[in-house]
């Protein structure tokens, strides 16, 4: 479970926040503008070298991503931020 605030979920006012997260993803990519979650995990999950704990949607520098959190081999809390519109993985670093 993600702790934080709600303002932290939202970028510069787009989105709804933590609870609308959801709401955002399925909205978007029923009109098109971007890839479902399914459709990302279908590309992504190959690169994710571990076990997802937590994937949220949310909106960067007004790009909408999905930010994947999963535990590497080693133990480690990494995250990965995948271009929702076109599956493309922007950054994987650690936690």
């Amino acid at each position: 479970m993600t702790i934080g605030l709600a303002g932290a979920w939202a970028d510069k006012g787009r989105g709804r926040g933590r609870d609308g997260d959801h709401d955002d993803a399925w909205e978007h990519s029923q009109s098109g503008d971007t890839l479902s979650l399914s459709e990302v995990l279908q590309i992504v999950r190959p690169q994710i070298d571990g076990q997802i704990i937590e994937i949220e949607y949310e909106f960067e520098d007004g790009r909408p991503m999905y930010e994947f959190k999963y535990i590497n081999p080693a133990g480690r809390v990494r995250e990965m931020y995948v271009d929702a519109r076109t599956g493309a993985i922007i950054r994987d670093e650690l936690d």
